[in-house]
């Protein structure tokens, strides 16, 4: 689980920032949650002292009873650990002093490609994190948990009339449509046929001669369709 901290008096900001939150973790598939403060509280110390999850602190530079710095001076009195990211007016501000004694990960602005902006400082708080994406899915009663690393290639198999997600060392049944497992998935998965998405991180090769594509523990398949060469290419 992860907490997104955010810590805005602004309730027009605030929404904001959970759009830019919530559009980021659409395609990300983890557990999280967004606490919205408008200022320092009891109750925000009290999530800065728990420790059970992971957190990404946003917090707005001006705030009605204290400010950024000195709430990320908080945070690190006992947690080094969790990504601190300061939303500001003026985007050319340096406050590079500040960045170094309170390991503040960003200066962002809230004029200026916000949202591109801290997509980018989410990725590098997730890797931080390195929390592992992973596909979840229920069959015959049984809870899957599959790690996105591991699955090779998801196809259609038209005699079960299911999906078959192959992974390294085994393949799964999945009651989802193709559709709606590329919804499912993150950036890192892509189409290369109408009843085949694949791990673009565990391709080795496509060979478009052949509309073969080849992984990099050897095993290969067929679902290859040259109509989606174009986009793969720019991909892969």
């Amino acid at each position: 689980m992860v907490n997104f901290v955010v810590v805005e008096d602004n309730e027009k900001h605030r929404k904001r920032i959970k759009e830019i939150i919530m559009n980021y973790m659409m395609k990300n598939k983890i557990d999280f949650d967004i606490l919205e403060f408008e200022k320092d509280t009891n109750l925000l110390r009290k999530v800065i002292n728990y420790r059970e999850h992971k957190h990404i602190y946003i917090f707005d530079f001006e705030l009605p009873n204290t400010n950024a710095i000195d709430l990320a001076r908080l945070v690190r009195e006992k947690d080094w650990s969790s990504p601190i990211i300061v939303l500001t007016v003026n985007g050319g501000m340096a406050y590079e002093t500040f960045k170094q004694r309170v390991q503040i990960l960003d200066f962002v602005s809230k004029q200026y490609e916000a949202e591109k902006n801290m997509h980018e400082l989410f990725d590098i708080c997730f890797k931080q994190f390195k929390i592992k994406k992973s596909l979840k899915f229920k069959y015959k009663n049984q809870s899957y948990n599959l790690d996105y690393d591991k699955i090779l290639y998801i196809y259609r198999d038209t005699t079960e009339r299911k999906c078959v997600v192959v992974t390294d060392n085994d393949e799964y049944l999945v009651p989802i449509s193709i559709t709606d497992l590329n919804k499912k998935l993150d950036k890192d998965f892509h189409i290369t046929h109408k009843a085949c998405i694949v791990n673009l991180k565990r391709v080795e090769s496509f060979d478009w001669k052949n509309n073969k594509i080849i992984f990099d523990n050897g095993t290969y398949t067929y679902l290859l369709s040259k109509t989606h060469k174009k986009e793969l290419s720019i991909c892969h």
